[in-house]
């Protein structure tokens, strides 16, 4: 349904309303969560930077963890995996706006299309939503944290921003079905790439698993 509501806009040249479509439609569906008593908290978005874009480094639960992003942040650009551009419509809106493309969401050049990406992000100064385990993992569990995150905070000179999240105990996963409670989404303390890809992988792990297990423990405690 999503993607029927946010079609029209690719007519429009430029790529300020499949944004402004896509911020709408993520209004919308933070706004039925509510209505059906799910309550979306976004804290400390205070430490994204003033003087300079960020990567935003989030942990992937659910389906709504972009959805609940963007609803609070219009502006974010996207890191996909070339595999979404398999579908037509979905394919062609993410082009449109101006998704960055990977190879399998492992930061790997996908016949170039990361670099086109990595350029128009130079010249726009957006902020960019990766998530480094590549793909969705169950609440409490995790996958291999991939280096792509560290290649795109390192070819763009940016900070990251780690972000811990409780939203699957509320939203599980790839369902439409949501758990009366607060979800909540926090940016943790900037981290920079520097020069050792291993040790920035590491402390990015620990940054977004430690506080995520204590959101999730929270969140399970307020389903009882």
């Amino acid at each position: 349904m999503g993607l029927l509501v946010v079609a029209p806009a690719t007519l429009v040249p430029g790529r300020w309303a499949v944004m402004g479509a896509i911020w709408l439609y993520t209004r919308a569906i933070t706004g039925w969560m509510a209505l059906c008593g799910l309550n979306l908290l976004v804290r400390r978005l205070h430490v994204l930077p003033d003087t300079e874009p960020a990567v935003i480094a989030s942990k992937h639960q659910s389906w709504g963890d972009g959805i609940c992003l963007v609803s609070r942040h219009r502006e974010l650009t996207y890191v996909i995996g070339d595999h979404m551009l398999k579908f037509p419509l979905l394919g062609w809106i993410l082009r449109r706006a101006e998704a960055v493309v990977v190879d399998n969401a492992g930061g790997k050049r996908a016949n170039g299309a990361l670099d086109t990406g990595l350029h128009a992000l130079q010249r726009s100064g957006r902020d960019v939503l990766i998530y480094p385990e590549g793909g969705l993992s169950e609440v409490g569990s995790k996958k291999r944290y991939r280096l792509g995150v560290y290649r795109l905070a390192k070819d763009l000179n940016r900070p990251v921003i780690p972000v811990a999240t409780n939203l699957g105990v509320f939203w599980p996963q790839q369902k439409w079905e949501f758990h009366p409670g607060l979800a909540i989404i926090e940016f943790l303390d900037p981290i920079h790439p520097g020069d050792d890809p291993k040790a920035f992988i590491a402390a990015l792990e620990i940054a977004i698993e430690t506080r995520t297990a204590e959101l999730v423990k929270a969140g399970r405690r307020s389903l009882r």
